[in-house]
């Protein structure tokens, strides 16, 4: 098993448990506890987990969320995979919506890399705009409203009204949590921005989430979208099975994304 491998089965049994000892994982993986100690410290310290006495445990994002630009750092192989399976959604000839996030631009640039006869792409997205308004076949509209400076995106009552009067085939959004019951979610400082969330939504005939393994079973104080709306989730590998099948019980399609091969480096055939 590679390091890359072996790293993400890690990074897959603590999300899945919430937790999980070294001594569990050496087990598991069939190496030594020394190893797993070594692997434990590099994934703390890229932030995807914490370290604790004999193990580690997953990391709860706390407070406001970060600015799309920082956020496109955070779990960059999953969105990028998570972006490859969403444009194989994507029909020519269609009419889709993406809404702005750090996700979004991952399906933008896989929308970019491709070939298109006819594809109207409406988007609030200034990155998304960027990436698509000299795409050979995109016809590109730019929905138009307040600046959210740190979303790069336009949102409030005037993209809200402006929303009324398209009709999207499938739209394609993110978000800060979704859960099975609760829906997605997000806190008080994101508010401003459901309006406009909502106004995608009832413009569309499809909603698709894109949402890596981090924002599954993430509830935050006041829900944006009810899990009624979602007809969609296009995660990454490390999802956890138990919110996966929460979400399928909802009748809520899940696609799971494998993860890209990391560039390769010596590091990479660590332990081979």
């Amino acid at each position: 098993m590679l390091k890359s491998e072996r790293q993400d089965e890690i990074l897959r049994a603590v999300w899945q448990q919430g937790a999980a000892s070294s001594r569990d994982l050496a087990s598991y993986l069939g190496v030594s506890e020394i190893t797993i100690r070594r692997d434990l410290d590099e994934l703390a310290g890229a932030g995807k987990l914490e370290r604790v006495r004999g193990g580690a445990r997953r990391v709860l994002p706390q407070g406001p969320e970060p600015p799309v630009v920082q956020r496109q750092a955070e779990q960059a192989r999953e969105k990028l995979a998570i972006g490859l399976a969403a444009v194989a959604m994507v029909e020519d000839g269609s009419v889709i919506g993406i809404e702005s996030g750090s996700t979004s631009l991952e399906l933008a640039r896989a929308i970019a890399a491709r070939s298109w006869q006819s594809l109207h792409v409406i988007t609030n997205s200034f990155g998304v705009a960027n990436l698509l308004t000299r795409t050979p076949g995109v016809h590109l509209v730019f929905i138009g409203g307040s600046v959210n400076a740190d979303e790069m995106g336009t949102f409030g009552n005037l993209a809200a009204e402006m929303l009324t009067r398209v009709n999207i085939d499938r739209l394609f959004m993110t978000c800060r949590g979704i859960d099975a019951h609760a829906g997605l979610t997000n806190d008080a400082s994101a508010e401003g921005t459901f309006t406009t969330e909502r106004a995608l939504v009832r413009a569309s005939r499809e909603v698709i989430v894109l949402a890596d393994h981090t924002k599954l079973g993430r509830v935050f104080p006041l829900q944006s979208i009810p899990i009624s709306d979602v007809d969609g989730v296009v995660t990454d590998a490390l999802a956890p099975a138990a919110q996966v099948e929460a979400l399928r019980a909802q009748g809520v399609r899940v696609t799971l994304a494998p993860l890209p091969e990391p560039t390769f480096s010596p590091a990479s055939v660590e332990d081979r």
